[in-house]
């Protein structure tokens, strides 16, 4: 498979081409790969984006449930990571957020969380059993132009 990722700002999303479909044709069906995610307490749905979101609370979910939750309690949502990833001003290994925690509530780096939410997509990826793991494909991951 070629698979596509997109670590978004706000939502994150996996597609994929099976390069059999894309012989001889210059526009190949693209699919959707629907990620499964907590939605509310022990109720897990595939939905077509995954959230970029991360709640600081057992099992530190990510997605959907995670918004939900900082919407009640934003001190420990951890959102907006990959905005932090290419700004110059902060180290992105260092632990800077959640970034509305305060200087004592800073537990996670940019890239550790950016490393969770893609942790997640392989995760779902892998556990679909559909074409066998995630590591085993063709993987673009997109960059936004603001890297350095």
């Amino acid at each position: 498979m070629k698979v596509g990722i997109d670590l978004g700002t706000t939502n994150s999303a996996l597609a994929w081409i099976d390069p059999a479909e894309a012989e001889d044709t210059s526009f190949p069906p693209i699919h959707i790969f629907d990620i499964p995610q907590l939605v509310a307490p022990n109720r897990i749905e595939s939905r077509r984006t995954l959230p970029s979101f991360l709640f600081l609370e057992e099992g530190q979910p990510v997605g959907t449930y995670a918004r939900e939750q900082g919407a009640i309690v934003p001190t420990r949502l951890v959102h907006s990571a990959k905005s932090w990833l290419s700004n110059s001003d902060v180290d992105r290994t260092a632990k800077i957020l959640p970034w509305d925690a305060g200087e004592g509530g800073r537990v996670l780096s940019p890239v550790e969380v950016s490393a969770r939410l893609l942790g997640s997509i392989r995760e779902a990826w892998d556990q679909s059993g559909r074409f066998g793991p995630l590591t085993d494909h063709d993987v673009v991951l997109t960059v936004p132009a603001s890297f350095d």
